[in-house]
């Protein structure tokens, strides 16, 4: 668009608009409220209220000089700054003229509105503010407030929890925060507290749950940017070290018990079981864990009133009372560290010593004195410390080098020793050797004694190597060279006893036992010497060997001799054996023979009676079963008499005139057939069978003699 003079131009002001004229020749400035039409003359000029002033429109501004109205809905509001004087006072459809103002007021006014800005006024419009239960706005007083008589400048809060929606009044207005208007207050739960501050420095503690609206003036404290934080807790192995901040008397059933306590004075609360919640009479100083010592360990602490340093020795759960003791540690040495065998620097725990077995330290302080004997763990109170000991070392033994330890080997203990002595015959000698000592406890000194003499190394080896040499002057050494080990022995340990065992040496300065001692080398130190002495065993060894070679040939020829006997009197045994072995044969061919004839016998003779008493089983089961059949027949034949009786008593008399015409012999015969079966079962002759069954016929015949067989028949009398 081409750029024109803005007073060229005609401007529409819609409806809902409004804009700024200024007279050049007399500076008024006119309202014009839409909707209507603008025409600029040469004197006049669009200007627009900015920055407390009217400042003209230029065309290269983008704007016409025209704004909306000031348009607020119902959840708004307007704040107008300037209002005007008469507050009837309504802007007209055209052109109005300026009115008065009051310059330096403000008025709230709540929506739903809309109007023009008189020349002068401004407005902002701002969202009338929701709160939640948690939140809330600060309202201050800028103006007297119609209905109250608060003064200019307090400030009040409005709690979500009373108000869900909040418009101020006129002479009000919202504190802004730094995330805008609508602040949130602090939710608490459960085991949570925060920490109010006051103005005048005072705090204000409130516990959970709860939801905790600050004052105007009132802030949240801060610690690493958290304003909530959590009770302490409180647990049997844990303490809590509390300072009286403010004079004050607990109650019965208070955090601590009752009693009046005064600002600054200290209290440590353990023993239960909950949460404790920091007051405006008590702070926390801090939490005390219990420190927890294992079997074998221990802590020093010191009492803070008496200053005395015990030490806590576990297996515990030490919880300190930070209001009476205090735990300290013990710095040690990097040297003495070593010999007592722990770390060195700061030791945070009592010093725990282990003394291996056989090995024992002694413990001083400044007024006691106490022998540990291992295998065991001490533990060192603050002032108690190990006696070291320095031993000579190297052979011969000697002070140049010293050996520092804190433990003693009172049993097994092995020291080495290279002693150089005289014999008789002017003739010197190193001896190498090996003490084995022990520590005893013997009369009324106790073991304390042990750690009598710091060098109990060079006593011992001194004090031995002077009576060693004092033993070889009196022996040449041809007798000290074979006999050097009884030599040693009997002047350290004493004369061998009738039980074997010596006595050994003891030493009273320190409870010392020297209980056996080896020669481990033997060396001569003039070299002809050594030579001779080595013929001189050289030609005893040769002479002593052959003597033994002949022994040895002897032996041999003797065991030969007894060897060809004992195989004579072997091959005696042998004939005498095998004699016995031939006699013993033949008696056992003459009892197998023997008894190889009473088998047969036996078997004969056992077979025979066998097969009689088969016989007899067998006969007689024949005999039995043959009565059984006949049994059986008789009563068959028996029952078939019976029947045949029976049959016979039934005949008619026509059986007479048939037996009459009946030939005699052919009767007889078939009588003769038919009863002589009856007559044999019976034990009857026939004609009694006859005489028996025809007396049982109802015919009344007597008996009848029979006809011989081959007579003739006889006729019957009428």
């Amino acid at each position: 668009m081409a750029e024109r003079d803005v007073r060229e131009r005609d401007i529409l002001i819609a409806p809902n608009e409004y804009a700024y004229v200024q007279d050049l020749t007399k500076g008024d400035i006119v309202l014009y409220v839409g909707p209507t039409k603008i025409s600029l003359s040469n004197t006049e000029r669009l200007v627009e209220f900015r920055e407390e002033r009217f400042v003209p429109v230029r065309a290269e501004d983008g704007a016409w000089g025209v704004h909306a109205n000031v348009m607020a809905t119902s959840s708004q509001y307007i704040i107008l700054s300037n209002p005007p004087k008469d507050a009837g006072a309504r802007p007209v459809k055209g052109n109005n003229s300026a009115i008065e103002l009051l310059i330096g007021r403000r008025v709230v006014i709540p929506g739903p509105a809309s109007f023009p800005l008189w020349p002068g006024e401004q407005a902002e419009v701002i969202d009338g503010h929701k709160l939640r239960e948690d939140q809330y706005v600060v309202v201050r007083v800028y103006d007297k407030v119609q209905g109250d008589d608060r003064p200019i400048g307090t400030e009040t809060i409005a709690k979500g929890s009373e108000v869900s929606f909040y418009i101020p009044r006129t002479g009000e207005e919202v504190v802004p925060g730094k995330d805008g208007y609508v602040r949130t207050a602090v939710t608490l739960l459960d085991g949570e507290y925060c920490i109010l501050l006051k103005p005048d420095g005072r705090r204000m503690y409130a516990r959970g749950p709860a939801i905790v609206f600050p004052e105007p003036m009132e802030e949240f404290v801060e610690r690493e940017g958290n304003n909530v934080f959590l009770a302490y807790p409180l647990r049997p192995n844990t303490g809590l070290h509390v300072r009286v901040v403010r004079d004050f008397a607990a109650d019965e059933g208070d955090q601590i018990p009752s009693g009046a306590y005064q600002a600054g004075q200290e209290l440590f609360i353990k023993g239960r079981e909950g949460f404790f919640f920091p007051s405006e009479h008590l702070e926390v100083i801090g939490a005390v864990e219990a420190t927890p010592i294992s079997d074998k360990e221990g802590i020093y602490v010191r009492d803070m009133a008496t200053g005395k340093i015990s030490t806590e020795v576990g297996p515990q759960n030490y919880l300190p009372d930070p209001t009476r003791v205090v735990v300290v540690a013990r710095s040690l040495e990097p040297e003495l560290a070593k010999l007592y065998g722990v770390a060195p620097g700061l030791q945070p725990r009592a010093l725990s010593i282990y003394i291996p077995p056989s090995y024992a330290v002694l413990v001083t302080a400044k007024n006691r004195r106490e022998v540990v004997r291992g295998p065991q763990t001490r533990i060192l109170n603050f002032d108690e410390e190990l006696e070291i000991l320095t031993l000579s070392t190297g052979k011969p033994k000697n002070d140049e080098v010293l050996l520092r330890t804190c433990f003693l080997q009172t049993d097994g203990n092995k020291v080495s020793d290279i002693i150089r002595v005289k014999t008789s015959d002017h003739v010197e000698l190193d001896l190498l050797l090996s003490y084995r000592v022990s520590f005893q406890v013997r009369g009324e000194l106790g073991a304390e004694r042990w750690f009598n003499v710091k060098n109990y190394v060079a006593l011992m080896c001194d004090h031995l190597g002077s009576i060693v040499r004092g033993a070889a002057r009196g022996v040449p050494i041809e007798d000290f060279q074979s006999n050097s080990a009884e030599v040693v022995r009997n002047a350290i340990l004493g004369e061998k006893p009738g039980d074997g065992k010596r006595q050994g040496r003891f030493f009273e300065e320190n409870g010392m036992w020297i209980y056996d001692v080896e020669i481990l080398d033997v060396k001569i130190l003039d070299a002809e010497v050594k030579k001779l002495l080595d013929d001189s065993q050289r030609t005893a060894i040769v002479a002593d060997l052959n003597t033994k070679r002949e022994g040895f040939r002897l032996s041999g020829e003797q065991l030969r001799e007894r060897v060809n006997q004992d195989i004579l009197l072997a091959r005696i045994a042998t004939l005498i054996k095998e004699r016995e072995k031939e006699a013993a044969a033949g008696a056992l061919a003459e009892a197998q023979a023997r008894s190889t004839v009473e088998l047969e016998r036996i078997e004969r003779v056992g077979k025979g009676q066998a097969e009689a008493e088969a016989l007899a089983v067998l006969t007689e089961a024949r005999v039995t079963a043959a009565r059984r059949q006949n049994e059986v027949e008789q009563a068959a034949m028996a029952a078939r008499v019976e029947a045949f009786g029976r049959e016979m008593a039934a005949f008619q008399p026509e059986l007479l005139a048939v037996l009459k015409t009946l030939s005699a012999r052919e009767f007889t015969a078939e009588v003769s057939r038919n009863l002589s079966p009856l007559a044999i079962l019976g034990g009857q002759s026939v004609s009694e069978v006859l005489e028996r069954l025809l007396k049982s016929l109802p015919i009344g015949f007597g008996p009848t003699p029979l006809p011989p067989p081959h007579a003739a028949p006889v006729a019957p009398k009428k």
